[in-house]
């Protein structure tokens, strides 16, 4: 499980447990939400940055050159294309949070 919590961490920040928690916009707007920690914020931010070309996704290149995992790679990339979108990292952190029992990472 360790694995996964760098780029969990990138992905989520813990939402404060007395809020509810509001919808989290799609990663690929980059926005900030009231909820959002600056941590989280900055940590967006940093995911951002990584999509080098501006293409909206993130290729196995980039995922590599910002310090990330291969492995990581390989457990969000569901459709093998070599590119992760944000509905895969969406999806990707929806389904590390079940392996964690519905734990925020």
């Amino acid at each position: 499980m360790r694995l996964f919590l760098p780029f969990a961490t990138v992905l989520l920040a813990a939402p404060t447990l007395a809020q509810p928690t509001p919808p989290a916009p799609d990663v690929a707007e980059g926005a900030a939400t009231p909820a959002m920690t600056s941590d989280a914020v900055d940590q967006r931010a940093k995911l951002m940055a990584m999509d080098t070309d501006h293409d909206g996704k993130w290729s196995r290149a980039e995922w590599l050159a910002g310090g990330r995992r291969e492995r990581g790679f390989d457990f969000m990339d569901t459709d093998k294309d070599g590119y992760l979108t944000p509905a895969e990292l969406k999806a990707g952190m929806t389904k590390l949070r079940a392996m964690r029992g519905g734990r925020q990472p």
